[in-house]
């Protein structure tokens, strides 16, 4: 079938051309003298002059010395970012309705602090856009913490979660419209909001942010702003479709015999050839014995991309990163969301009274999944499938069981396949059984991936393993929080946790463990709401 009603819709990939944050002699020069530890500090430093002017001004720097290119920088920018402040969000309740459904009082009391860290992550840009590598959006934004001095796509999407459980809903639809301004300005969401991400997204989330919005308006008896919301919202929805649809896709009959000639299959890919203004340095070490670097800087920022920033999923070879082939990889997690986004556009789109549109999302969804289960599902789980090899990489990922998000636990083996990972491990789910350094592999269990396996369970009727993997996912975060309290005086919500060990923040990637954070808090108060009335103290 022909996507007919959205041809019209032309979109131009753009990515960054900055002569400072995105590519040229400034930037090289800046970053592989490793003045900062962390690359991403110069790119986050607002200019003190207009971008001609800072030009000028580098024309009497000597690019091989050291000193001089710290002074030119001394003289010409602000401190990484200097260039947003703090917002308080008008919405902030004390005591949300979810704390009261728990039952342990110390998690009662955790809750609280949790509830309040969202007035640490709300800022707003205030600075002159055309001196900043920010991306300029019209409402404040929550920033997953540390290093991330901005706004992450899929990132958002739990943080919905939690702005939602806390009664927030303005701003959660903030966020959401922050996102549709992108969507309409850009013609698609940027990894994140630095010009420096354009050219890459993340996977698309925007459709499954609005739904739980607009559930969150009806249960709030919000009807009207619940219709309004998806009037504002549909076509620029279909937008960003249209961009996954056109820009990340396989013809699906091309690598499967099954396929219908009309069907696409998605994947993470990028528009950048070059190294990652961001991760600079590290991107020309990394591609430096490749014999095809622009491809090479390709699956790079496709890796970053998927938000799984970096894994064995994207190598050829486990234990080596320089074997990253990221568009070689046709993911399951990418596709299930897709389906997921078809499945809501068909309810939007019924909803709003457009037949036509509603039939073809409708099918679509239902064609997609029987190519992923058809194709991608192997006794017990989903794997990811390699392209060039024409085969599965049967190799264990949470991402695996994603499918349960669609409902799709008819064989009773994914269950007890499922069951023994969440046994084997006292602290949540471990992305991979990897031990590669990489900080999206073993032994590291991330937020996100925990909860939709949780989700995914619940929506199959496995309450019980929901409950018990929440409890271990619970207890990693409540003792890691503590631990931080006693050893720092201040209490902390890491990015990620040690599956392994109660108690300890994860490691490994490219930067030290950032606390915050925007999608812990958001699962913790997730999981709280789900279970607050059972979950118990954990014995740290």
């Amino acid at each position: 079938m022909i996507l007919f009603f959205l041809a019209s819709i032309v979109i131009s990939l753009e990515v960054c051309n900055h002569p400072i944050y995105c590519q040229g002699e400034i930037l090289n020069a800046i970053q592989t003298m490793s003045i900062y530890k962390d690359s991403k500090t110069f790119v986050d430093m607002p200019m003190k002059y207009e971008l001609q002017q800072v030009l000028v001004n580098w024309k009497s720097v000597n690019p091989k010395d050291k000193q001089q290119v710290v002074d030119f920088i001394e003289v010409n920018f602000n401190p990484a970012g200097s260039d947003s402040v703090f917002s308080v969000p008008s919405d902030w309740k004390q005591n949300p309705k979810f704390i009261d459904n728990i039952s342990e009082l110390k998690l009662k009391t955790w809750a609280q602090e949790i509830n309040k860290l969202w007035l640490g992550l709300s800022k707003r840009f205030t600075y002159d856009e055309s001196k900043s590598s920010y991306i300029s959006c019209p409402h404040p934004f929550f920033v997953p913490g540390g290093r991330f001095r901005e706004f992450y796509y899929w990132d958002t999407l739990w943080v919905v979660e939690g702005l939602l459980g806390s009664e927030m809903v303005d701003s959660a639809i903030k966020m959401q419209q922050n996102f549709l301004h992108l969507i309409e300005t850009i013609g698609y969401i940027p990894n994140g909001a630095r010009i420096y991400y354009k050219g890459r997204s993340q996977p698309m989330v925007t459709p499954l942010i609005t739904e739980k919005i607009y559930d969150y308006l009806l249960q709030s008896n919000q009807k009207q702003r619940a219709l309004q919301l998806l009037q504002d919202s549909f076509d620029l929805l279909e937008r960003e479709f249209q961009f996954f649809y056109n820009e990340r896709t396989h013809l699906s009959y091309k690598i499967f015999e099954n396929a219908k000639l009309d069907s696409r299959i998605f994947y993470y890919s990028s528009a950048t050839d070059y190294p990652r203004p961001e991760a600079y340095k590290e991107d020309i070490k990394l591609a430096q014995k490749s014999k095809d670097k622009q491809q090479k800087y390709k699956d790079i920022a496709a890796g970053a991309e998927s938000g799984w920033d970096f894994s064995s999923r994207w190598f050829k070879s486990p234990n080596s990163f320089e074997s990253i082939s990221t568009t070689n990889v046709i993911p399951v997690d990418l596709n299930v969301l897709m389906i997921l986004n078809m499945r809501i556009l068909s309810r939007f789109a019924k909803i709003l009274g457009h037949g036509q549109k509603y039939s073809y999302y409708q099918l679509q969804a239902q064609s997609n999944e029987e190519l992923l289960n058809s194709n991608f599902f192997n006794q017990t789980q989903w794997f990811d499938y390699l392209v060039t090899e024409k085969k599965l990489k049967v190799d264990y990922y949470p991402s695996n069981f994603f499918p349960l998000l669609l409902g799709e636990a008819k064989n009773q083996k994914i269950i007890e396949e499922l069951t023994k990972y969440v046994n084997q491990f006292e602290g949540g789910l471990p992305t991979s059984l990897f031990e590669t350094k990489q900080q999206w592999d073993y032994p590291n269990s991330w937020p996100p991936l925990n909860q939709f396996v949780i989700e995914g369970l619940i929506l199959n009727k496995q309450q019980d393993l929901a409950f018990q993997l929440s409890q271990k996912w619970i207890n990693n975060a409540y003792c890691s929080y503590e631990k931080s309290l006693k050893t720092y005086g201040e209490g902390y919500m890491f990015e990620k946790y040690d599956a392994t060990k109660i108690g300890n923040q994860g490691g490994g990637g490219e930067y030290e463990v950032q606390s915050g954070f925007g999608w812990t808090n958001g699962v913790a108060i997730w999981i709280l709401q789900k279970f607050g009335d059972k979950l118990l103290l954990p014995n740290c």
